[in-house]
């Protein structure tokens, strides 16, 4: 970790990582920890008097830049580059070659050596949502989603590269299914389904005998569509049972399936995703419970500043994310600000 800097709430550059929980003078947090400094979290700062902040100085790689616009270009432009080559991957191994692990590794260190900022990343997923590309940017995203988590649960750099491959091979398996299933505009049948359900199975065989694939990434291969309560499959193995990565990936696959949506399931806003995973995830105990906490604290803190679409048909500015109740923000719209927890009547539609 970088030493902890202080600097006055007007200086403090783009880019630099809030180092502690920020409190009004009337204790109320205005800003968590791990948050990402950007004008809209500067100006929130200053409508709450708060003078001075603790960061820390992005470690950025070094042929990287800590200006935010150049940050995203350079993001974006890895991410269709990725897009590209796992295209390649994934059409070989539906002609039936073998998988090259080799261009995996090009994919994923290319990411590690030039995406340096947690929000250029977040701003690219959250803009590039393609149902056409799905089947090849899913597994781009996951991958990603993956990386961000792991860096928040503060794993190693080796144990995140091998997260960005287990992210992007988590899936392999689906290109052994017939492409009308996987193509089909509309629900799944039921034996289509059970179909579907064998693609970790799949997946595993197609890298179980490779000995340049760590066993971590395999089993997160195999693993990653296991739950908590056991209820998942190809096994029904749970909680201690399920590896690290396959916990990780199976909560970066979720969230970017329900934001970007399929063919036959129309894409939900960020915080209404939130609510399934409150749902799902905690109340029906699909995902580890310490994993998606961290995952959704610290996601949630990037969407302060978003401009969003009501229901009313007005547009809004996200301005608070309560870490006790992330799904219902507090928004600005015109002049007024409007607890989304209190005012039921309301919610974001859209994010714009």
């Amino acid at each position: 970790m970088n030493e902890k800097l202080i600097f006055s709430v007007r200086d403090c550059p783009d880019g630099y990582e809030i180092a502690d929980d920020v409190f009004s003078k009337y204790g109320t947090m205005v800003v968590s920890k791990n948050t990402i400094v950007n004008e809209n979290i500067r100006q929130k700062l200053i409508n709450f008097n708060v003078e001075k902040i603790p960061v820390y100085e992005p470690a950025l790689p070094k042929n990287s830049t800590d200006d935010p616009k150049t940050a995203f270009i350079e993001t974006k432009r890895k991410y269709s580059e990725g897009i590209d080559s796992i295209r390649v991957v994934i059409n070989d191994l539906v002609e039936g070659k073998g998988l090259d692990y080799n261009k995996i590794n090009e994919i994923t260190d290319s990411f590690c050596e030039n995406i340096c900022s947690n929000f250029a990343v977040i701003e690219c997923l959250n803009q590039i949502k393609s149902v056409d590309e799905y089947t090849y940017s899913h597994s781009v995203n996951v991958s990603l989603y993956s990386m961000l988590i792991g860096k928040w649960l503060k794993l190693p750099e080796n144990e995140i590269k091998l997260l960005l491959n287990a992210g992007i091979l988590h899936d392999v398996g689906k290109s052994k299914l017939p492409a009308e299933i996987l193509n089909k505009r509309g629900p799944l049948t039921e034996s289509e389904f059970d179909a579907v359900k064998k693609h970790p199975l799949y997946g595993y065989e197609i890298v179980k005998d490779m000995p340049d694939i760590d066993d971590k990434v395999k089993n997160a291969i195999l693993m990653h569509h296991e739950k908590e309560n056991g209820t998942g499959y190809p096994y029904g193995v749970k909680g201690e049972n399920i590896s690290l990565f396959a916990k990780i990936i199976s909560i970066a696959d979720a969230f970017d399936s329900l934001t970007s949506g399929h063919a036959y399931m129309n894409r939900l806003t960020p915080f209404d995703t939130f609510r399934e995973f409150e749902r799902m995830g905690i109340g029906e105990g699909h995902c580890d419970p310490n994993i998606l906490l961290t995952f959704l604290y610290n996601i949630s803190q990037y969407y302060i500043g978003s401009k969003v679409m009501m229901n009313t048909g007005k547009v809004g500015e996200v301005i608070y994310v309560p870490p006790h109740n992330i799904s219902r923000p507090v928004v600005r719209v015109e002049s007024d600000y409007i607890d989304l927890s209190v005012r039921q009547d309301m919610k974001i539609v859209e994010m714009l």
